[in-house]
């Protein structure tokens, strides 16, 4: 009977660790999702194929470097990660002077994962 229990306990042991270790595999990357050329579940254009992390780079959209600073300044009210969560699912709603509205993909709501938007958000609060 004490030898049945152990087993249990072990194999209890066993399956919550297998738990764990993939509750870790299962964070996501906000700077490879950012540098991925196709995100979300229809592999649709990523952030980097128009966005620079350079200064002074600016490819279809403006450069994101220094995006952490700049991003709680432009609109009243929002916070620099408030600011940029909107500019990925609704980036009509302010448009950075000199670009044009309706460039910007406008589905990422659709394509991303709350926890990929969170992770990108999260990147670029670094940057």
């Amino acid at each position: 009977m004490m030898k049945s229990l152990s087993i249990i306990l072990l194999f209890s042991i066993f399956l919550w660790l297998i738990a764990c270790s993939k509750q870790e595999s299962a964070v996501i990357d906000g700077e490879k999702l950012f540098k991925s050329p196709h995100i979300g579940k229809n592999h649709v254009i990523g952030c980097i194929s128009c966005h620079s992390l350079k200064a002074n780079i600016q490819t279809v959209g403006p450069s994101l470097q220094g995006i952490s600073l700049r991003a709680g300044l432009l609109v009243p009210n929002l916070s620099a990660q408030e600011y940029i969560k909107q500019s990925i699912l609704n980036p009509d709603a302010y448009i950075v002077s000199g670009y044009s509205p309706a460039i910007m993909f406008s589905h990422y709501k659709d394509e991303l994962s709350d926890a990929e938007v969170e992770a990108l958000v999260e990147f670029l609060l670094q940057k």
